[in-house]
């Protein structure tokens, strides 16, 4: 490790005392997915908390790791064993199986802390806590639409329950307080070409695609040659390393709605760099990485910030709904706070701005821009 990167990491603090069990529960390796940089940069963050921060209330955190492989009833097992094995708090990342974990942690009154989600029991279950606007997703583009002027656009979406639900529900919700006339196209993941479901979308020459790399791929690739003047958004997640190729044009100016802000030249960046150098694993620095980076650090640094008397479930809860205000790590400034009080649609969003980039043929985002949350955007209609 180099010693520009170790003087980044600051003062060393080393913890000590009996180790504090946490958990994080991560789709991991499947078949179709590979979120393995989200654990390994978790566990990074932890480490770094470990040696340079004291730890959580100034004991050693030791994590524990169980990985869902993308499936229901293995996320379910994973939150059971995380019962089991009595630990304080659950953290997660991005995960299309929030719903199976938070039915079993929520009646264990285990906090559930993660990067985002948008799935009905994520936004109302107590004891979850989404340090970034997840909601963004959908604000951020259907504000865009409005300041267009677009009266109606369609969304193309991977068709799984975690993202097509809230697709329907929170998205139709916000686009419509922005007057945009939303369509939902909910493609089946696997499906190698989307084009005659796309084809039928009343978009307007307008697309938000939402879903992970292979099945933006494919989203991408029929849009451009269907409507190559179309105006397209996608999500951070639709972008990895390579997938540009198989795209007309590659991502060359498109608008990425982000949860990071993966600017390399800021101190966060710097530090999220120097981090993943020395306890990363070989994690790549990028959006992966960051989604179990971001909320470890952040509730760690709140969490130290309110002192808790004990390191307990319910310890832990209160003090970070408690929590002063606090940065959140890779989020261009964005400050959270678990009060209950950030958006209106949910108590459990503990921030309220949203992130848009520019993203280059290969997909390499910047221009990150923070999107002040609009209160009538994120609202129910007569509010």
């Amino acid at each position: 490790m180099s010693s520009t990167s170790e003087s980044t990491l600051g003062t060393p603090n080393k913890a000590t005392g009996a180790p504090i069990d946490i958990g994080f529960i991560s789709e991991g390796k499947a078949a179709a997915i590979d979120n393995t940089d989200e654990i390994k940069a978790a566990k990074a963050a932890a480490a770094y908390a470990n040696d340079y921060l004291g730890g959580l209330g100034g004991r050693p955190i030791k994590i524990k790791v169980c990985e869902t492989l993308a499936q229901p009833a293995t996320a379910k097992d994973c939150a059971n064993q995380m019962v089991a094995a009595n630990v304080a708090a659950v953290f997660e990342g991005v995960s299309g199986e929030v719903d199976q974990t938070i039915e079993v942690l929520a009646p264990a009154k285990i906090p559930i802390i993660m990067h985002t989600a948008s799935t009905q029991a994520a936004l109302a279950t107590p004891g979850v806590f989404m340090m970034f606007n997840g909601l963004s997703y959908f604000g951020a583009p259907a504000a865009a639409a409005k300041t267009d002027g677009a009266t109606k656009t369609a969304m193309v979406v991977i068709g799984v329950p975690a993202a097509e639900g809230p697709a329907r529900q929170i998205g139709a919700l916000l686009y419509g307080n922005a007057g945009v006339a939303l369509n939902v196209v909910a493609v089946p993941p696997g499906t190698a070409d989307p084009t005659p479901q796309i084809t039928a979308a009343d978009a307007a020459g307008r697309y938000h695609v939402l879903g992970n790399d292979t099945f933006c791929t494919s989203a991408l690739k029929a849009i451009k040659t269907i409507d190559p003047n179309a105006k397209i958004t996608i999500i951070d997640r639709c972008i990895s390393p390579g997938t540009g190729k198989a795209i007309p044009g590659g991502y060359k100016g498109l608008s990425v709605v982000a949860t990071t802000d993966l600017a390399t030249d800021t101190a966060d960046g710097k530090l999220f760099a120097a981090v993943l150098d020395k306890y990363g694993d070989g994690a790549k620095f990028g959006a992966t990485a960051a989604f179990g980076y971001a909320p470890m650090l952040g509730a760690i640094n709140a969490l130290n910030t309110a002192k808790p008397a004990e390191l307990t479930p319910a310890a832990i809860q209160t003090a970070l709904q408690s929590a002063a205000p606090t940065q959140y790590p890779l989020s261009g400034g964005i400050m959270f706070q678990c009060n209950g009080k950030q958006i209106g649609l949910s108590p459990n969003i503990c921030s309220a701005d949203g992130i848009m980039a520019t993203a280059a043929t290969d997909g390499a985002l910047t221009d990150y821009r923070r999107i002040p949350a609009d209160a009538n955007l994120y609202s129910m209609p007569g509010r």
